[in-house]
């Protein structure tokens, strides 16, 4: 919850991207969502680890720990699996389609969910917490763009929104026996009469109350000094660029489906000529982040050519001859022919 509403502060203080939100509708516009296979790859990662924290913290094997950490692990996989099919259930309903983002997010918003109370929890009692995170998930992307604020990842949903939820959970659908069976010290029956649910209520206020003040502080502190968002033109180039020294990547603008663009290379190609953007490919070339012009520092596309022939241009399909398209990817050499 810290990390959630810290993160919430901070995309509070820095503001939206540029042009992520339409400043006539107020509708949040398409971005680029990033690599699906290495998003894939990440979260599959967090989901193995999390079973060394949740049944890690048992912090022994013996004198029956063995069994709970098995039971813990057992809770973890139900409530992350159950918020992923939710969440991909929910986002086909509201999308028209199948988001591989709302997906793997789902399976975060279940872990997160579950992780306060993953050992005082009945396993059918995990898919219920499960489902509700997936839908706490869901509801507060959407919130989070009413409001116009622009949380790349929706750490302060996963994080904060479901961790609160996780903490609610706890004082929901604890057991006084479960309590016990965990090994915690309480010999008294709070779950049976609702007292920890009060407590958990009160005791997450207290985390987002602190938090937000002082992440708060922090934030408007650093806007106010050094500053919290870079200038105009770093944005535009990317910060992968001027924090990293890497090259700028070509993108194809994204599929419209209000238009019936399937985008990618399909509508760079079709659009009407006009100046490259950016880091785009222009005559041939790699545009300079700065200079808008080719840059000779890097290496230059080579045509594609057969053995025997001399180099010469060769036409891509559906581009005229002359032509070039706003966004063209260079052209590749044939496989196992180097040019001499």
């Amino acid at each position: 919850m810290v990390g959630g509403f810290s993160g919430l502060m901070g995309a509070i203080v820095v503001g939206p991207r540029k042009d992520r939100f339409d400043p006539i509708t107020g509708k949040a516009n398409p971005v680029f969502e990033g690599n699906k296979t290495l998003q894939s790859l990440g979260v599959f990662i967090l989901w193995f680890g999390w079973y060394g924290f949740n049944c890690g913290s048992t912090l022994a094997i013996s004198a029956g720990a063995a069994n709970v950490a098995g039971k813990v692990a057992m809770t973890t996989t139900i409530a992350a699996a159950t918020a992923c099919i939710t969440a991909s259930i929910l986002g086909k309903i509201l999308e028209g389609h199948f988001d591989v983002s709302i997906g793997l997010n789902g399976i975060l918003a279940g872990l997160v969910s579950i992780t306060a109370n993953c050992s005082v929890v009945n396993p059918w009692m995990a898919f219920l917490i499960g489902i509700v995170g997936a839908c706490i998930l869901v509801g507060g992307h959407y919130l989070l763009l009413i409001l116009k604020i622009d949380d790349p990842c929706d750490a302060c949903v996963v994080h904060g929104f479901c961790g609160m939820w996780g903490l609610w959970a706890t004082g929901i659908f604890c057991t006084d026996k479960n309590v016990q069976y965990a090994a915690y010290p309480n010999v008294n029956d709070a779950c049976g009469r609702g007292e920890q649910f009060g407590v958990q209520v009160v005791g997450s206020i207290c985390i987002v109350l602190w938090t937000v003040a002082t992440a708060g502080l922090l934030f408007l502190s650093i806007d106010k000094t050094i500053g919290m968002r870079v200038n105009e033109e770093v944005e535009n180039a990317g910060l992968d660029v001027s924090e990293h020294g890497l090259q700028p990547v070509l993108t194809y603008p994204l599929a419209d489906p209000n238009k019936g663009d399937q985008g990618g290379y399909a509508a760079a190609v079709s659009q009407p000529p006009g100046p490259a953007p950016m880091g785009a490919p222009l005559q041939g070339g790699i545009v300079s982040p700065a200079m808008g012009q080719p840059d000779v520092n890097q290496p230059q596309p080579v045509p594609m050519v057969s053995p025997g022939q001399q180099m010469q241009s060769v036409p891509m399909p559906g581009v005229q001859a002359g032509v070039q398209p706003e966004m063209q990817p260079p052209p590749m050499q044939p496989v196992g022919y180097t040019p001499q």
